[in-house]
């Protein structure tokens, strides 16, 4: 099915469930339009001269929402028009659909999401896959249904499946290892009230990783035990810790047999070999934030295993440091420092191929009027790969203009 269909699939699904309380509820959009305007020195992360680029680009969200008493629908399509061609820079065209739906009651919460796009490998997963992006569809569905058991005991179970198909990979080694792929996951979670102030939490997840070709697969489980506590009015501070078992399989064709001809070599015998392999870890996560009413300060640090795009999941190591200052009603200024590291296993299961990249991000939002909004951005990327290391760099400064018009009430 592609993501095309799959739009179509998502708003028919939408349609019918409106049907019966529309009349009830009141429908409204309120959408942003906007430009922006890049320089990069190595947006496509490449080892050769004379590498920068200069973009402008269209951007427009058209948000749908429909409101009744325990009822919420929220149709979210989102488009970007680049002067760039294809899909190998970050500022390359995309369009996006999401359609949520939010069913309440007293005591539980059931939403139905489904997500579709087509956009850059690059734009969509710059840090892991660099180095000159493809194109990029995705469809994802997702199921989440949040239930108060008692006054202190909360489940919280998740359900998500999602597609991922690349265009054909040309160039440099990292790019060429794309794979398509699928990967559907099931996390319930149990989280307990033990204090006003504490929260201690249970979560167990398994998901399933295929690539499309059928020639490598995962299986993975993970337990993880953690703690949200509020350390103070401004202070939180969260934590989760577990164990991650990860099966990998691998299947490859050989030759068993060769025959020698006066015009080459030629398999007599292909013979397929499976390769076995196993991830096996500790995963965590954990966040402290401050709060007040001009900064927001967070620390992150996380280890996970998760789907790349790459034959098999990937271990996943990410620092990161965030500030969000409220200088003024009009200016709101955000810092972000991250180091990501990957560990990918290679398909025979010998070995593993490492990724680390370092980002350094400022921006500023100017509240020009009520309806316009001035960002600028600069970003500084270095990523490190391969043995010996090869190191590459990329600077990025923007400028977006938008304007958010005002909230439109239909029926």
């Amino acid at each position: 099915m592609t993501p095309r269909a799959s739009a179509r699939i998502c708003l028919g699904a939408a349609a019918m469930c409106i049907a019966s309380p529309s009349k009830a509820g009141v429908w409204g959009t309120q959408p942003v339009l906007g430009v922006s305007a890049d320089y990069a020195s190595n947006p496509a992360l490449l080892t050769i001269p004379d590498t920068a680029e200069t973009h402008a680009a269209l951007l427009l969200d058209a948000p749908a929402s429909y409101v009744g008493d325990a009822y919420k629908l929220t149709i979210l399509p989102s488009f970007r028009l680049s002067d760039s061609q294809g899909y190998s820079t970050l500022d390359s065209d995309y369009e996006h659909l999401t359609v949520s739906n939010e069913f309440d009651t007293a005591r539980s919460t059931f939403t139905v999401a489904a997500m579709v796009g087509r956009d850059s490998s690059l734009y969509r997963d710059y840090l892991l896959n660099g180095s000159a992006g493809v194109r990029r569809d995705s469809a994802t569905v997702d199921l989440n249904w949040d239930r108060h058991l008692t006054e202190r005991l909360d489940l919280d179970a998740d359900l998500n499946s999602q597609r991922v198909r690349f265009a054909e990979s040309t160039g440099n080694d990292l790019n060429s290892s794309l794979t398509d792929y699928k990967y559907t996951s099931l996390s319930p979670t149990l989280s307990w009230d033990e204090s006003e102030r504490g929260k201690l939490t249970a979560s167990v997840s398994v998901g399933r990783y295929d690539s499309l070709s059928a020639e490598t697969e995962s299986e993975n489980a993970n337990l993880q035990l953690g703690f949200v506590q509020k350390l103070s009015a401004i202070w939180t501070l969260s934590a989760s810790a577990g164990y991650s078992r990860a099966d990998n399989q691998a299947e490859e064709t050989v030759c068993g047999e060769y025959v020698i001809t006066p015009s080459g070599i030629f398999c007599l015998l292909p013979v397929g070999v499976d390769y076995k392999s196993t991830q096996n870890g500790t995963i965590f996560a954990a966040s402290l934030a401050r709060q007040t009413s001009l900064w927001t300060l967070t620390a992150t640090a996380s280890q996970q295993l998760a789907p790349t795009g790459f034959a098999f999941l990937s271990r996943q190591d990410l620092y990161e440091l965030r500030a969000v200052y409220a200088a003024t009603p009009r200016w709101t200024f955000t810092g972000d420092a991250r180091e990501n590291s990957y560990q990918q296993p290679t398909a025979t299961g010998v070995g593993s191929t490492e990724l680390r990249t370092t980002s350094l991000q400022a921006s500023a939002a100017w509240l020009w009027t009520e309806h316009w909004t001035l960002t600028m951005n600069a970003s500084y990327l270095t990523e490190h790969y391969g043995s010996p290391s090869t190191r590459l760099s990329d600077t990025t400064v923007s400028v977006e203009i938008s304007r958010q018009f005002d909230w439109k009430k239909f029926r």
